[in-house]
């Protein structure tokens, strides 16, 4: 199993990537969670590129045999949401697991 980065460095790299060509990848099921909790694709990159924090440690994703890091912000309409991420810096990609809102 890798080495998680600390909070500082995981939300550098995942503004690094999304903001030098990188790609964003929503998945299945977070599309089914922004659906449920009114929340689109400006609110997930706005919490990713702008205004996110990490403030809790990051879990291990067997499914995915990568890092889950939890990044807490604020919507276009100023509500609490928190975006659970994958970082895949060989492939340059941060992938939306899920979103949950009002978590923090």
């Amino acid at each position: 199993m890798p080495e998680p980065y600390d909070s500082q460095t995981a939300i550098e790299k995942i503004r690094e990537i999304l903001l030098n060509d990188g790609y964003l990848k929503i998945r299945d099921h977070c599309y089914v969670r922004m659906g449920e909790r009114t929340v689109d694709d400006v609110d997930i990159r706005l919490v990713l590129e702008e205004n996110g924090i990490i403030n809790s440690k990051p879990e291990w994703d067997k499914k995915h045999q990568k890092f889950k890091y939890k990044v807490n912000g604020y919507d276009t309409d100023a509500e609490k949401i928190s975006v659970i991420v994958n970082i895949i810096e060989e492939t340059w990609r941060v992938i939306a697991v899920t979103v949950i809102a009002r978590d923090w």
